[in-house]
C-alpha cells in the first residue's frame, strides 16, 4: 500500500492496567494517507515484535475496519470467530465476528473486525482496549488515544474526499455528521446479484453518497470498482433504497449542510 504521507501524534501515558495485562505503546500513533483509505496505528508491546492495531475508516464513513497485525502465536489460528470487545466504562455492539488470516509467506498474521465510528470515537481517552475472541489469545493494549487523533483523520478524510471528486469546503464545514438510522442494514446478503452468484463473482466495491440538507441521499457511485459491473450497482443500489437518516449534518453554526458519506462493500460466496 503506497503512503502519501505519515502524520505522528504525541499521545499521553497509558492509564493503569487491568487483567489481562495490557500491553504497553510501542510507538506513537501515525495517520497514514494510503491510496483509498485513511489508515489509523500504533505498535505494542515488544518493540521488537511489536502487535499492531489499526483502523480503516472509508472517509466519513458509519464504519471502521479494525486491524490487528502480529505473529501467528500472537494471535492464533486462522478462521471466523465470535468476539467481545471492552474498554473501560464504554459499550460495544455485542454481536462481533472477526477473521484471522495467515500471509503466505514468513510468520505474520492478521486479525480484522468491524466497528461503528462512534464506537471508535468513544475509545478517546479510554485507558485499554480488550479484544477477547471466543478461541484465541486474548489481546489487551493501553490504548492512549486522545482527541488529537480526530481532527488529524478528518484531515485526511478530508483530503481523500477532494481526491475522489467532492468539494473540500463542503466536506470540511461538517462538524456533527448525519446520523443514520440503522446503517448495519442497508446492505445484506440478500442484495447480492443472481448474475453475479452464478457467475462466482466476489470482491470488495467503495461506494459514496450525497446526503442533502433535508437528509436524503440523493445519488452514489462507485470510487473503487470491485471488478464487476453487476456487485457494483447492487452496493449503489442497496443505499439508494434503504439509505435512511435521521438528521442532517451541521456545520459550526448548527445549520444543516449537504454532506457524504462512503462504505467499503465486501462481496463474498456464501460459504459451504
Amino acid at each position: 500500500m503506497r503512503l502519501l504521507l505519515s502524520a505522528a501524534l504525541l499521545i499521553g501515558q497509558a492509564g493503569a492496567a487491568t487483567p489481562p495485562q495490557p500491553l504497553a505503546p510501542a510507538s506513537r500513533w501515525t495517520v497514514e494517507y494510503a491510496e483509498k483509505m485513511c489508515v489509523v496505528a500504533r505498535g505494542y508491546g515488544d518493540p521488537a515484535h511489536p502487535i499492531f492495531i489499526a483502523f480503516k475508516p472509508t472517509p466519513f464513513g458509519e464504519f471502521m475496519q479494525s486491524v490487528i497485525l502480529g505473529s501467528r502465536a500472537q494471535l492464533g489460528k486462522e478462521g471466523w470467530f465470535d468476539l467481545t470487545l471492552e474498554a473501560p466504562e464504554r459499550t460495544f455492539d455485542k454481536k462481533q465476528s472477526g477473521n484471522r488470516l495467515y500471509f503466505p509467506e514468513g510468520d505474520k498474521a492478521v486479525l480484522t473486525f468491524y466497528i461503528s465510528r462512534a464506537e471508535f470515537e468513544g475509545l478517546v481517552d479510554a485507558p485499554t482496549f480488550t479484544v477477547r475472541p471466543k478461541n484465541g489469545p486474548v489481546i489487551s493494549v493501553a490504548l492512549a488515544m486522545t482527541k488529537a487523533l480526530l481532527p488529524a483523520l478528518k484531515k485526511c478524510e478530508v483530503d481523500l474526499m477532494e481526491r475522489f471528486g467532492y468539494d473540500p469546503e463542503k466536506v470540511a464545514a461538517v462538524v456533527t455528521r448525519a446520523e443514520g438510522e440503522r446503517p448495519g442494514e442497508w446492505i445484506n446478503q440478500d442484495d447480492y446479484p443472481a448474475s453475479s452468484l452464478s457467475k462466482g463473482e466476489q470482491g470488495v466495491v467503495v461506494i459514496a453518497w450525497t446526503i442533502s440538507a433535508n437528509a436524503r441521499v440523493t445519488d452514489c457511485k462507485v470510487i473503487e470498482s470491485s471488478g464487476s459491473n453487476d456487485l457494483d450497482e447492487a452496493a449503489c443500489g442497496a443505499i439508494l433504497r434503504r439509505g435512511r437518516y435521521l438528521r442532517p449534518a451541521l456545520d459550526a453554526a448548527g445549520k444543516p449542510v449537504e454532506s457524504y458519506s462512503t462504505r467499503r462493500v465486501m462481496w463474498q460466496l456464501p460459504r459451504g
